[in-house]
């Protein structure tokens, strides 16, 4: 389904360091990264012919979120979730993220820079195949986004 104006969906994501939450779930920050297409695919993201399994493990504490590519495939993950709630595969987003509060003021610039690396991202996530053009991206300190 295509989006049929151009005012952008806000998805607020909380980027915790066990589980990312979102307005209608929550799930283990843990990606697994395949070359080839896994056995289990019960929460794979395909992406830029990567596979990846969502939600399998806690990632591990890191201080900068940006130091590899698993909070944006996370993210990338939580945008289909909340499309997929609106039965819509295509659509433009802002982000609404959150961070830890004693990082939001050092790190916001940078993980908005991070968040939005690309202008636009096709994938498929459990089965399904998305195009998100993103339009922006907010930072805010953790549980705050969410609301």
């Amino acid at each position: 389904m295509n989006f049929m104006n151009n005012n952008p969906i806000i998805i607020g994501i909380d980027h915790g360091y066990g589980n990312i939450k979102i307005a209608h779930c929550c799930f283990k920050t843990g990606v697994a990264v395949y070359d080839k297409e896994p056995t289990f695919k019960s929460n794979l993201l395909i992406y830029e012919g990567r596979y990846y399994l969502i939600g399998e493990e806690h990632k591990e504490f890191i201080s900068d979120k940006m130091t590899d590519s698993d909070y944006y495939i996370l993210t990338l993950a939580a945008v289909a979730r909340e499309l997929n709630i609106r039965r819509l595969t295509s659509a433009r987003v802002h982000l609404a993220a959150g961070l830890p509060l004693t990082w939001v003021s050092e790190q916001k610039d940078s993980f908005r820079a991070y968040l939005l690396q690309n202008e636009s991202a096709d994938f498929t996530f459990r089965g399904v195949e998305y195009h998100v053009e993103f339009a922006g991206a907010d930072i805010f300190p953790q549980g705050f986004s969410k609301v």
